[in-house]
Parts: structure tokens; sequence; C-alpha cells
């Protein structure tokens, strides 16, 4: 399956040193969290976006935004909402497309073929003969149907269509400098045209995941083996796992049973600020759970090697999968498990990022766009039956911390990704 390759970096304005200001004005420069809350077939979907440096002179906001910026301050919220057609173009006919079945002319990586599959997003330029795409035009398009000769093809953005609330954060607040030039940025688009809208499932079909080998590996081996040796560096950045400790302690109320599944070293569970229960961690190797202070008692669990998770049924109020969920091969198992261990109206909680040990991350995932992987996690609580309350959380953009060790490599925080339902 294709890899749709992410934007360009969003450049960080935020290092120059202007003054700060205590509230919004006509020669403001600020950074602000964006959001984009909206209701897809059965799931609520917030998308956030970090921009770092909004130039009231220069960028392009939603008018209704921007008017209601001046005089606003740090940690000042706004919303709008606005109907399908009113920022993103409404769903139009004229960009649906039935097309040959060799229209579709994907490279050839790796050695299983990308096949068009019904549901799924490709970078439009893997069509050829179809008006309105060129020759390096990565923007996804998604298939909606697949026939003996013909696909059909929605060139439409993915928010085409939807109704959806935007939300504003203002962060810091600084004076522009003196312009010279510079880059003009659509607020909207950086909010709204690098992934949001792909989660969500076709109103009339399921979204295709299960052809062409999708629990395949690269490495195939015993995990056991694979992650014998214990490592203790922590694998996402602090910004990001903070993102998670804070939707933990909105997610898991006080005093609840919490299983850790597929547990490590580090957990968004040792930042949170939440009163449990217990927590029990289960995962492949006991050294690393003995250095991850929240767990109040371990089993060691290989979690595609069982036929059963050793816990009684109705135990836990709250499980969690964090980091792990792309390395599952047999997704219907588990999850059938995590709803037979989870109390009525428990919880399951599933965050990702788009890191992974790419040699046991099973195919289905690493060939999936960051923003098709929640999509493929709720197609496992549906398949499993039994779970409602859907909700879908993203976060991107923020700047990685000075001190990780990846920082002279990568600008930005790893982005974010949880899916949480509720057992019916």
């Amino acid at each position: 399956m294709p890899i749709i390759e992410p934007d360009a970096q969003l450049h960080d304005d935020t290092k120059k040193s202007e003054p700060e200001q205590d509230s919004i004005q006509k020669n403001s420069i600020f950074s602000a969290h964006v959001g984009i809350k909206w209701q897809g077939q059965d799931c609520q979907f917030t998308d956030w976006s970090f921009i770092p440096a909004i130039n009231l002179w220069r960028d392009y906001l939603p008018a209704e935004i921007e008017s209601k910026l001046p005089g606003k301050t740090s940690g000042d919220k706004i919303t709008q909402k606005y109907s399908a057609g009113d920022l993103i173009e409404n769903s139009l006919s004229s960009q649906k497309h039935s097309v040959l079945k060799n229209q579709f002319q994907p490279p050839r990586k790796g050695f299983e073929p990308i096949l068009p599959l019904t549901g799924r997003y490709y970078p439009k330029d893997f069509f050829t003969g179809v008006e309105g795409i060129y020759e390096g035009n990565k923007f996804p398009c998604r298939v909606t149907s697949v026939e003996e000769n013909r696909i059909s093809v929605d060139l439409n953005h993915p928010l085409s269509g939807k109704d959806f609330e935007m939300i504003m954060q203002i962060d810091s607040i600084k004076t522009a400098a003196a312009e010279r030039g510079g880059r003009c940025n659509d607020i909207t688009s950086i909010a709204c045209d690098q992934g949001p809208g792909m989660q969500d499932i076709l109103s009339d079909a399921e979204t295709d995941f299960l052809s062409s080998n999708p629990f395949s590996r690269v490495d195939s081996e015993d995990d056991a083996l694979f992650f014998k040796q214990p490592d203790f560096t922590p694998f996402w950045d602090s910004t990001a796992l903070r993102q998670v400790s804070d939707l933990y302690e909105t997610l898991i109320p006080d005093q609840a049973q919490v299983l850790d599944l597929m547990a490590g070293a580090h957990s968004p569970l040792q930042e949170a600020e939440i009163d449990v229960n217990s927590i029990t961690c289960a995962g492949l190797n006991d050294a690393e759970m003995e250095q991850n202070s929240s767990c109040n008692q371990r089993f060691c669990v290989d979690v595609n090697s069982i036929s059963s998770l050793p816990f009684q049924s109705d135990q836990f109020d709250i499980v969690l999968i964090h980091a792990a969920i792309e390395y599952v091969i047999n997704p219907e198992l588990i999850f059938a498990e995590i709803k037979r261990v989870l109390k009525p109206s428990g919880r399951v909680i599933i965050s990702f990022s788009n890191r992974s040990f790419p040699q046991k991350a099973i195919q289905l995932w690493t060939g999936a766009h960051e923003f098709e992987r929640p999509a493929i996690v709720l197609s496992y609580l549906r398949a499993s039956g039994g779970f409602g309350n859907f909700n879908s959380y993203s976060k991107r953009g923020l700047f990685r911390p000075e001190d990780d060790r990846l920082a002279h490599k990568l600008l930005h925080s790893d982005p974010v990704y949880v899916v949480w339902a509720d057992k019916e």
C-alpha cells in the first residue's frame, strides 16, 4: 500500500525575538492551536494543528475568526461553526470519476503490488488520463468502489460535504517585525489539508483494509525474541507523551482499574495526574515493565501468540494500548479479549504516532497514510462489535523539546493520534 508523503514542515518563526504583547492587535504575530471538530458517520473527530506564527498582516484566516481576534489574550479560545461548502469546497459530482483499472498506475515499491481498494486513499497522480490530475499531485483521493474492469474515484477534499467547527486557542502573542516580504500562510489549508477527513468511513461501503496481506510483516519471527533486550529509552518525545497524559486525565475516571496492554518502560500514565485504583501492566519484557513506575503489578504477555488474556471477565474499567497497536497481527482476537475483560461501560484507549519498528509493524499500517490509521483502529473496534461512543483525536505541529535525543534531526514533536470507545 502507498505511503503518502507529508507536507513540508512549517517554517519556525517563533525563534525571532520580537517583544511580547498582552493582546492581539493589527501588528501582532501570534501562535495558536487550531482545531477542526467534525462528526463522521459514527465517530466524533477532533484534529489539532499547532501553528507557531500567524501574522495578521500577511496570512489568510477565515473572516469570522479574524474578526474575533483583536483584543484576545493568551489562553483565549475562539470557536466558529461552518456548514459544508463554507470553507472547504462542497462535494462536486464533476470530481467523481469512473476510470479503467489500467489507469491506476502506482509506482512499484517492495514485493507487493499496490492495489486499488474500496475506501482507501491514494495520491492523485497514481491515476493517469483523469481530468484535473497532473504529475506530482500527491493530494489524496479516495477509491469509492472497485469493479471487474473499472474503479470509481472521488477527487474531492476529504472534508468535502462535512459541517465542522473551527477552534482557535491563542498561545503566545508578539509584535510583528518590519515586513520585507515573506510567505503567506492559509490557516484553513494548514488545519484541513494534511489529513483530516480521511479517518471516516464511506456512507455505503466498508473500507477494504483486509486485502493484500494486511497482517504480514518484514520480520515474522517471535516477537519475544525481537524485544528480548530491554530498551529503557523513551520512544516518543516528552511533548508528545504529555499530550496523551493530558487526554488520560480527562478520559480515565477516578479509582479506575486500569490494564496497560503491551506495556513497556514508558507510559503517558507516568505523567498523568489521575487517582486510579490500580494499574496492571501486561507486556513482553519484564525488565522494561519493572522500570515503569506506574505499574502496580506485571504480567508477561505476548498478544500475538495467545488465545486469551490472563484476566477475569469484567475486571477493568480502562484498557490502554500505547505505541503498540501497529504490531498486532490478530486484532479480531485481541479486541474480543479487550471487550471481555472490560467492565460494562468500560473504555479502551489506543494511542499511536508515525514512528514504529518497521520490521515488526504490519503491512497494512506501514502502507497507510497517517490519517488512515485512526480509521484502521476504528475498523477493529467496529468489527469486534459491542463498542460505541467512538472518538478520534489528533495533534501535530508542536515543537520537539530541545533536549530530546532527536532534536538535531527533527523540528517537530511526534504527531499524536488517539482513538477511544466504550463497551456497550
